[in-house]
């Protein structure tokens, strides 16, 4: 029999056995399906508004501590808290390689059906740890995060039993922004603005959530259909419907959808709302209509995690007496989905030197153009379907490691990998990106327990320099080694580094600016952003060649050395070596007490260039292209600490650097002077 009639029939005889007398648990009941209130030993009869929601998850955190807890992300526009309830049998500490999923329900707040389901789901779960066999394995594999409302606010003001989302329905936030609308899109060029700013307090949060976790697999709950739609949501036409986009995962997620349509009592017929006409329930997202900023594909973008969006009501918000239905429909559909997590190969990647554990590699198979990024802890997990692959495991100042791998039916692949970094290759390696000779040792598992590491093959040599895993050149670099050092460094290590240039000298050199962080390119909610700036008079040059040694240091040793992975992992480091590259060009090397190169091409002082709170002088009446480079760069960026670094004494040197009544060696305090005073006697 096939899978969607075997459904059907299920999901006949449910809605029979509620309309008679008993179901399963439930309370005795008589007449239509609509008058039964209690499924699963789970009361369905109303909805849960924002206190109903948090005095559940206290509730069920008090009766199960050690299955259940719930948190925070953050903040709705009227302060209500984003929840989400975590259900795991190891609640304080999440297994090595054990999965992260989530569904996220309710980001339109007038689409309520998944907001109750989630909340039905919870408790169902926890019901039945060490009582059902199929849903105890999956807690004991699995550390599932359940968002009932990511728009609390749009829920409260939404009514029940309106159906089309009119106008203030509800389906925006309190500031009446489509939140599935206000993710960034794959399709444009993201600058620092079109990534985070202007965008709401629930995307942030969300944003934040799904790049500092490491989520495998989401469900996103929607109403207004009957349908399981699949990425990409939109492409870069923006047509309104018709034009499908494809990922390179896109069989993976076909199957994804299908899981839940052919498990769901109605999905699979695919033609249940007005206008529907969906082949098996699934459809692509862009093909159906066009979706600009949409949750789902942040998820598998800018993250490791796979999304499928689920609309599960023709009504939006149907009365509470559907709710058991809706229930007896979803259940199997939203547990078989969970389980696919446990597909394809995963694994932990390490120094083979060392040991230690590698964030930020990717993780990929040749056979797909798509890759994951290993987690704080090293981990990876690659969704695939049944077959052949070639695993590929590449990273910053490592060989790629490369392997033929097996995925085989009902079973988790795990892949271990030990990297060799690449100055401790055999003498004739091809360079960054040189192929390993290092096997990755594959073992089958259901479990999270089995560990397989892999013997190194060539004997590594030890770092030339303390610190350093490639010699450093203690040398005076012209502004053609800076700009070659610079591009070296950003592409040997890509997933730590972004290389920009905040704008040009008088003559047309760039002013370089490295960042480095564990996720570049983007600024993390609640990530503090640092710069260091060299190099102001050009003829002040150890401050220069410090930040490019230091540039060296923070790449070569991430990974490596504890300190150095906290702080790149912790922090959005930014640093330019030189904002006088003319006059660099001008000085001479053994110039001790000179001022030759100090000024810019203009002959202008940059240190006495800048806006004064006190004065405006011939100095600081026009800003060169230089200062105002750096000008709108410290605006730009919501910098936190700044280091200055000159040269012709040596002295940690605090604010102010003027007084209000132009006298030279008077005490000029600013309003964090005990602070700053601390500081700069801490850091000589």
């Amino acid at each position: 029999m096939g899978s969607w009639r075997y459904n059907y029939i299920l999901h006949i005889l449910s809605i029979f056995i509620l309309a008679g007398q008993k179901y399963v648990t439930g309370k005795i009941q008589s007449g239509s399906p609509g008058d039964v209130t209690e499924v699963d030993n789970i009361d369905m009869s109303q909805y849960h508004h924002y206190e109903d929601v948090l005095a559940l998850a206290e509730q069920l955190k008090k009766m199960h501590p050690t299955l259940v807890d719930y948190y925070s992300i953050g903040q709705s526009v009227e302060g209500r808290d984003l929840l989400v309830i975590k259900i795991s049998e190891n609640i304080q500490e999440r297994g090595e390689c054990e999965p992260m999923f989530k569904y996220v329900a309710n980001m339109h707040g007038d689409e309520t059906v998944g907001r109750q389901l989630t909340i039905f789901l919870a408790q169902y779960l926890v019901n039945n740890y060490m009582k059902d066999e199929r849903l105890t394995k999956l807690l004991n594999t699995t550390e599932i995060h359940l968002m009932p409302s990511m728009n609390p606010d749009g829920f409260e003001l939404a009514k029940e039993g309106s159906c089309d989302g009119i106008e203030k329905s509800g389906r925006e936030n309190a500031k009446f922004v489509d939140l599935n609308r206000d993710f960034p899109s794959q399709w444009n060029k993201l600058t620092e603005k079109e990534m985070y700013s202007g965008r709401q307090p629930e995307t942030l949060a969300v944003m934040s959530w799904i790049v500092n976790n490491p989520f495998v697999l989401s469900g996103n709950l929607h109403g207004g259909s009957v349908v399981a739609s699949y990425p990409f949501d939109d492409t870069s036409l923006h047509r309104d419907c018709c034009v499908p986009s494809e990922t390179a995962d896109s069989k993976l997620f076909k199957h994804l959808a299908n899981v839940y349509a052919s498990n769901h009592g109605t999905m699979f017929k695919g033609n249940l709302c007005p206008g529907d006409n969906f082949k098996n329930g699934v459809t692509n997202g862009a093909f159906w209509y066009d979706v600009k900023g949409g949750m789902q594909d942040f998820n598998y973008v800018f993250g490791s995690c796979s999304e499928v969006t689920f609309e599960l009501s023709c009504c939006k918000y149907p009365m509470a007496v559907e709710l058991p239905t809706e229930w007896i429909n979803n259940r199997q559909s939203l547990v078989s989905f969970m389980e696919q997590i446990h597909m394809g190969v995963k694994g932990v990647v390490r120094d083979a030197e060392t040991g230690n554990v590698l964030p930020g590699i990717f993780v990929s198979v040749e056979e797909l153009n798509y890759n994951v990024t290993t987690s704080s802890r090293g981990e990876y997990w690659r969704l695939l379907l049944l077959g052949n692959y070639t695993l590929v495991a590449k990273g910053h100042g490592y060989e790629t490691a490369r392997q033929r791998i097996q995925v085989t039916n009902g079973t988790v692949l795990r892949a271990d990998i030990n990297m060799n970094r690449v100055e401790r290759a055999a003498t004739d390696h091809a360079g960054p990106l040189a192929t390993s000779n290092l096997s990755i040792a594959v073992t089958t598992s259901t479990t999270t327990t089995a560990r397989t590491t892999i013997p190194t093959t060539t004997k590594p040599k030890k770092p030339e320099e303390e610190g350093f895993t490639t010699p450093p050149e203690f040398k005076y670099h012209d502004y053609l080694d800076l700009e070659n050092f610079m591009k070296k460094f950003h592409e040997r290590y890509p997933t730590l580094t972004r290389l920009y240039s905040i704008g040009k000298s008088v003559e047309g050199r760039q002013l370089y600016v490295m960042e480095i962080t564990d996720n570049p390119g983007i600024h993390e909610p609640g990530e503090p952003e640092f710069k260091y700036i060299g190099n102001m008079h050009g003829n002040e040059a150890v401050g220069r060649e410090s930040l490019l040694l230091l540039i060296q240091y923070l790449l070569e040793t991430y990974g490596v050395d504890e300190r150095t992975t906290s702080l790149v992992n912790k922090t959005r480091i930014h640093i330019l070596p030189t904002m006088n590259p003319d006059g660099f060009e001008l000085a001479h090397e053994g110039d001790y007490f000179g001022a030759v190169g100090r000024p810019n091409k203009n002959k202008m002082d940059l240190n006495r260039n800048f806006p004064d709170q006190f004065f405006t002088n011939r100095a600081n009446a026009k800003q060169e292209p230089e200062t105002n480079a750096v000008m709108i760069w410290s605006k730009e960026y919501p910098f936190v600490l700044s280091a200055n670094l000159h040269g012709g004494s040596l002295v940690a040197n605090y604010p102010f650097d003027d007084h209000p009544e132009d006298k030279s060696g008077q005490y000029s305090a600013c309003p964090d002077d005990a602070y700053r005073r601390v500081y700069a006697v801490y850091t000589v």
